[in-house]
């Protein structure tokens, strides 16, 4: 100590120059705090576990983040301001690049979206904004945004967790100023009011402010270079702790120092007698700060770490407290204390002297004290925790304004899903993998608080229905009903076409008879022409022969013209007849090929298709094997389905070929006919011209004769004709004397279809009664699920795939929306509900070994509180171990300590009891946000045992005394200075209060109340019974050095 203040100058040259350069060199917290100080959860849990597996298949676009533009309205959107809001998302489209978007999703290009990004009340439109945000800041990128979104007449806003985070930090730097601002004002003015002077509060502050600005830069470059923890809580934890206490150090030795140079030392000999005693106590005291935030680091939370920070900013705290305040002794001497003048010795505690004494004399009173004001604090404690982000800025902040009108618009869980993620060793873009994921979501989302699930098989969240058997069972029972319909029609007119033809084989048997009389008729009619031919010979000879006896032969003339005329009324009679027959073949026919056979080929097909379905039934009820009614029905439906297609079907077809030959014939007897009467009317027409000319015998005798030749020459044409005439009706008959048989054999056949489509029938209801059972499945997974092959080809459906799979297939996501605020206690608990539904519906398919994950604000949170519990007890630990020993050294006891940790754990769980008496039961909140309790304790712990060695310390130099007597002497003296640093360390920690930022009131809360309950309640009261009750053992096993 001499050295340093016999080289006082160069000291303070060095800590200028050393603040100085590090000041100008250091990089600046509050990028670094941007870029290395957002709070993550470590390796191995959950949602670690999702985000490391998204960005191994996100094909290299790991720096993209999800920004949402709220489109909002006080009333419902009008077309308008819906166009205005289209123009804008399109000019979002053509700046993409510019303004360095990768995706923008909205109702406008996915009409399927609408009801997810258009509110039911028709007052807010939401569009999500991918960007990518490489080597960008958030606030750089929110300042483009926020220009290129602007919409007239529409109010917009944009949220996400990075605006939020980003708002979290801008609250927090602001809040930091202030504290700063008020921290040095607040200090300044209690320093005054200590040490009634001007000068010694700038003692303090300067050396403080020196130790802040070197230590800042130091944990600056290590966090740079080393990447040591960083948050939001460093700088305003190493501007409150170390204004806080290094005042209260400052306040320590300059009272020492004052009391020193009071009882008449010298300069120098008053500092060295200084820090030779107070100084010992600001070591150790500073040792035991130092350990308790040191001990932070063995938490596995970058956030908890962060607040180790402070344990290097009180390395050099004590570094200039044995540095700089020397200094300022030294120079300043007595005038450190002006304008003072005289006696410059310190008050005693008139306060701590009486509640000393009232310890000593009355304990019982002094505890009842302490557990009036604990007690009932303690017991009152339920320990509720918000991990709600949202709370910590409020409303104020755009953010948080558009998060609350989405949740209130669309449901809290809608902006914030959690994700499911999970990712196997081969693709799941198959049928079998699909039906797990789909089982799954179904399972999920009767999960508690689930809503809603999103999936590659529930894409916009709704149960594809035709995904599971029953229901593919329920349609396929309606077609089987559809079927039986057509089956009963078609056996209807299977009767009725066995009927018509057991009613036309009696008169096909009298058409093929009548064929024999036609042909006889046919027969003879040509025989008549041979007549004809002789009278017509005869009657040309006679011509030839004389041209006399005209009237005789003008009367056989006119005899045969009648003849003829007859014979052309009974071929006209036989050709209708003809006609009749044909037509009524050809529709017959007609029937067999378009009707009845398409029919029972329709049949047969549908008893094919039938086979079929149950094949598939088959496979996905392997039970129905071992079914006998199952089996009989089964069986029954092959039988029909074989006699139709080996007997019934061939034997109409045969049956048709005869028609068809049959039908052909009569064509070419028709044919013929024609002929015939056309030649018969040609040859009666000729009659006319014979008679007439007769009647100019003498004129045209020899035309006559030549007339009657060529009537002669065309009789044996006619001849000719009429024998095709009964050649064909001898085919016909041919043909139609096997067709009765065949007749016969359609109608017994028909009838035995009609027969074996009534067992089709039968079989068919049996097989429906079973249908219909398993499509009244009450539980719908149960009926199993089955991915039809038309799905997976669908392009629509493909799409999906993008969305819900990676691209190399072995990655699926699922998307949970829930009914709760995804921040709340409510919604993080449903994830440990979620786990046990993945695990158990996964359990025994081929996704039971891949590895899953959940991603979502909601799992992080889920997983911070158990990382905070795990931290919290690990940490409690450690810094109780640390600080006992230092106790132990210090005090050298083993009592002490106890008792000494007992009143600071006591003034904890009673400051955190008033945190939630505040925020939780007054003002409404659902809980302490959940990094205040772990943050509270460390600070009461590592601040309030400054003072247990204040008292302690002071009390071990009169151990020469009585107990009694040197406990009262050792309060009256430290209890100024203990008020005093109390009030001062509150006060630093009062003025986070208009930060603004809800985990900062409430840690200030904690502190707060903490260091003055300690100060004016617990060791004041507590610890001098403590004291009282144990005598000479509180320095044991020490006792005999004592």
């Amino acid at each position: 100590m001499k050295l340093i203040v016999r080289f006082k100058w160069i000291v303070l040259a060095l800590w200028i120059v050393a603040a100085a350069v590090l000041a100008f060199t250091a990089p600046g917290m509050e990028q670094l705090v941007r870029e290395k100080g957002q709070i993550a959860v470590p390796d191995g849990y959950p949602s670690t576990l999702a985000d490391d597996i998204l960005k191994k298949h996100s094909n290299g676009n790991t720096h993209s983040e999800d920004f949402i533009i709220v489109f909002h309205s006080k009333s419902k959107l009008n077309t308008e301001q819906t166009i205005n809001i289209e123009k804008t998302i399109n000019h979002l489209k053509n700046d993409k690049e510019k303004l360095g978007i990768n995706e923008i999703t909205s109702h406008f290009d996915q009409k399927d979206l609408k009801n997810q990004l258009v509110s039911k009340d028709g007052k807010t439109v939401l569009t999500i904004l991918s960007v990518d945000m490489e080597n960008k800041e958030v606030q750089d990128v929110r300042d483009k945004l926020n220009q290129a979104i602007k919409t007239p007449e529409v109010e917009t806003m944009m949220t996400g967790d990075g605006l939020i985070n980003e708002d979290v930090i801008i609250s927090s730097q602001n809040g930091l100023k202030k504290t700063e601002i008020i921290t040095v004002v607040f200090i300044l003015l209690v320093l005054i009011l200590v040490f009634r002077s001007v000068v010694a509060p700038i003692i303090p502050l300067v050396t403080v402010g020196m130790t802040y600005l070197v230590s800042q830069s130091v944990v600056a470059f290590l966090v740079d270079k080393l990447n040591f923890p960083l948050s939001n809580f460093t700088q305003i934890f190493l501007v409150a702790v170390l204004f806080g206490i290094g005042t209260d150090y400052c306040i320590l030795l300059l009272s020492r120092y004052k009391e020193e140079l009071s009882n008449g030392n010298d300069t120098v000999s008053a500092i060295l007698a200084t820090y030779k005693s107070a100084g010992k106590t600001v070591i150790y005291s500073g040792l035991a700060v130092m350990i308790g935030f040191a001990s932070i680091g063995f938490a596995s939370f970058k956030l908890y770490q962060s607040a180790s920070a402070v344990a290097i900013g009180v390395i050099f705290l004590l570094i200039s407290l044995l540095t700089i305040v020397p200094f300022f002794m030294a120079t300043l001497k007595k005038k450190l204390f002006w304008p003072i003048k005289g006696d410059i010795s310190h008050s005693q505690s008139k306060l701590w002297g009486w509640m000393g004494n009232l310890s000593i004399t009355r304990p019982l009173i002094a505890l009842c004290i302490v557990a009036i004001f604990t007690v009932p604090l303690i017991i009152s404690y339920d320990g509720d925790l918000s991990f709600n982000s949202l709370d910590e800025i409020g409303e104020e902040y755009e953010s948080v304004r558009a998060f609350n009108l989405v949740a209130d618009s669309f449901g809290p869980g809608e902006m914030m899903p959690i994700k499911v993620v999970i990712e196997n060793d081969e693709s799941v873009k198959s049928k079998e993998y699909l039906a797990i994921i789909e089982k799954l979501s179904n399972e999920l989302s009767q999960t508690n608080h689930v809503e809603k699930v999103r999936s590659a098989t529930r894409p916009v969240g709704d149960l594809m229905e035709d995904l599971y058997v029953k229901n593919q069972v329920n349609t396929l029972s309606n077609g089987l009903n559809e079927g039986n319909n057509g089956i009963g029609t078609i056996k209807e007119g299977l009767n009725e076409a066995a009927k018509s033809l057991s009613e036309s084989t009696p008169k096909l048997k009298e058409a093929t008879d009548g064929i024999g009389d036609l042909q006889s008729g046919t027969l003879k009619l040509q025989s008549g022409l041979g007549g004809l031919q002789d009278a017509l010979s005869q009657i040309e000879s006679n011509i030839r022969k004389t041209g006399a006896g005209t009237n005789e032969i003008k009367a056989g003339i006119i005899e045969a013209k009648k003849q003829a005329i007859q014979l052309k009324n009974g071929a006209n009679e036989l050709l209708s007849n003809y006609q009749k027959m044909q037509k009524g073949i050809a529709i017959l026919s007609q029937n067999y090929n378009n009707q009845i056979y398409p029919g029972l080929e329709s049949i047969g097909n549908e008893l094919t298709n039938l086979n079929n379905n149950f094949l598939a039934l088959e496979n996905k009820y392997s039970e129905l094997l071992s079914d006998n009614d199952y089996l009989k029905i089964k069986l029954t439906i092959q039988g029909i389905s074989s006699q139709l297609d080996n007997q019934l079907l061939p034997g109409i077809k045969t049956l048709n070929v005869n028609l068809t030959n049959t039908s052909t014939g009569l064509s070419q007897a028709n044919t013929g006919l024609n002929a015939i009467i056309s030649g018969l009317s040609k040859f009666a027409s000729a009659f006319d011209p014979i008679i007439t000319g007769l009647d100019q015998i003498e004129i045209g005798i020899t035309k006559l004769a030549s007339g009657q030749n060529q009537v002669i020459q065309k009789l044996p044409e006619f001849s000719n004709g009429l024998k095709q005439i009964a050649d064909g009706q001898k085919q016909l008959q041919n043909g139609f004397s096997p067709l009765d048989g065949q007749m016969n054999q359609l109608s017994n056949g028909l009838n035995q279809s009609a027969e074996g489509l009534g067992k089709i029938e039968s079989g068919i209801n049996d097989a429906n009664s079973f249908l219909n059972k398993m499509s009244q499945e009450t539980t719908i997974q149960n009926s199993g699920i089955y991915i039809p092959d038309e799905l997976m080809e669908n392009k629509e459906y493909q799409q999906v795939f993008d969305t819900y799979l990676s691209e190399d297939g072995k990655v699926t996501t699922i998307d949970l929306v829930l009914n709760e605020n995804p921040y709340s206690n409510k919604a993080m608990k449903s994830v440990d509900d979620i786990e046990t539904t993945i695990h158990t519906s996964l359990k025994g398919t081929k996704l039971e070994n891949a590895h899953i994950g959940i991603a979502g604000i909601t799992s992080m949170n889920r997983d911070l509180e158990n990382m905070s519990n795990s931290d919290y007890n690990r940490t409690v630990m450690f810094m109780i171990a640390g600080i006992t020993i230092i106790l132990i050294i210090l005090l050298r006891s083993l009592i002490m300590p106890i008792y000494l940790i007992a009143s600071l754990l006591l003034t904890y769980y009673s400051s955190v009891s008033i945190t939630e008496l505040v925020f939780v039961n007054i003002l409404g909140h659902s809980g302490i946000s959940w990094a205040v309790p772990f943050f509270g304790f460390v600070i009461i712990m590592a601040l309030g045992v400054d003072y247990s060695i204040f008292l302690m310390d002071r009390f071990s130099e009169y151990r020469h005394l009585d107990i009694k007597e040197g406990l009262l002497i050792a309060m009256k003296n430290m209890g100024t200075v203990i008020i005093s640093a109390a009030i001062i360390l509150a006060g630093t920690f009062a003025a986070m209060l208009p930060s603004g930022v809800m985990s900062l009131l409430q840690i200030a809360t904690i502190v707060l109340s903490g260091l003055l309950f300690y100060a004016f309640i617990i060791l004041p009261l507590f610890v001098p019974v403590m004291v009282r009750t144990l005598g000479k053992g509180n320095w044991w096993p020490f006792i005999s050095n004592q």
